[in-house]
């Protein structure tokens, strides 16, 4: 049985499974990194938290089962605990959670299931019937917090924020009840597909400002602040540069003169001057939107090279 290190001493900030694990090694354990926030990321004062800490770090980190084991832990322990106690035993769970995950991609080939048929159906649509140990496996990922995403046609495992919604907002803090709900959210609603979004305009515009505000309303005090952080970064840079199959630019013309922005573009920067006039994101925005209304091709340049000399791509470009 492969056992953690001990979590308090190596929080390892794996906030999430799903399309980075179908590369990531697991052979060697990650590389413990600590949140970097102004107020004290653990509540180390309380017996309960240590005791549970000690607990998590006994757990077989190849068995899903035991996140289920786990869990039942906590609401037996955190059942009358601070808020602040519930926010780090939420964050060592899902430390957790995340290494039971990148374990189960990285073995999924040797399970010899054919997972893409619990997601696609015959080249009519129509899903073939699960067999006996297909169920078995898909009810395993259920109970324990897993479900399937696929990336250009490769499937792969990845934490369900439902289910970490499901079991944990009734213990944790207010900020922390709110991003596991838009995390939970925002996994539904998925975000983009082969390089293309597949979110509407408003969407992705109230996506953005949601973690502005987020952010602003829980500045560095808050576990998950860096995750946080990430994400709006992440949304903002989308918002600005388009993806490959979804581009700012309207394709089909020769050169940036005769082009115009893409009508999905479009929706986005209009709605989020109309709805969010006050945001960072708009101040970021406004300008470059303006600059494409008046096809100025000179300040569109400008203000998009201005923009990536100051904020990094999301692989950190």
């Amino acid at each position: 049985m492969k056992k953690m290190p001990h979590m308090l001493l190596l929080a390892v900030l794996c906030f999430g499974c799903g399309q980075t694990e179908k590369k990531a090694p697991t052979q060697k354990a990650p590389k413990p990194v600590h949140a970097r926030n102004n107020a004290p990321l653990f509540q180390y004062g309380n017996p309960v938290l240590l005791q549970f800490d000690r607990y998590m770090a006994g757990l077989d980190t190849q068995s899903a089962e035991a996140c289920h084991l786990a869990i039942d832990t906590f609401k037996l322990l955190f059942k009358k605990q601070p808020a602040a106690a519930c926010d780090t035993a939420f964050y060592i769970y899902n430390q957790f959670h995340s290494l039971i995950c990148a374990y189960l991609n990285e073995h999924m080939a040797e399970d010899s299931i054919k997972y893409e048929e619990f997601l696609w159906g015959d080249e009519n649509g129509k899903m073939k019937p699960l067999s006996k140990r297909q169920k078995a496996v898909k009810n395993r990922l259920d109970r324990n917090g897993f479900e399937l995403g696929s990336e250009e046609g490769e499937v792969f495992i990845e934490q369900s924020q439902h289910f970490l919604a499901e079991q944990f907002t009734a213990y944790v803090s207010a900020p922390m009840k709110q991003y596991l709900i838009q995390e939970a959210i925002e996994q539904k609603e998925g975000f983009q597909e082969d390089a293309g979004l597949t979110i509407k305009p408003t969407v992705f515009a109230d996506r953005t400002v949601w973690w502005e505000n987020f952010i602003k309303a829980n500045p560095n005090s808050f576990i998950y602040s860096q995750k946080a952080t990430s994400n709006y970064n992440a949304y903002l840079y989308w918002l600005m540069i388009g993806m490959d199959n979804t581009s700012v630019r309207s394709w089909g013309k020769e050169n940036l003169a005769e082009d115009s922005l893409s009508e999905y573009f479009r929706e986005a920067y209009s709605y989020l001057q109309e709805k969010h006039p006050q945001t960072n994101t708009n101040t970021i925005v406004a300008p470059y939107f303006n600059a494409w209304q008046k096809m100025d091709t000179t300040e569109i340049t400008r203000v998009l090279n201005k923009f990536k000399e100051e904020h990094k791509s999301p692989w950190g470009e």
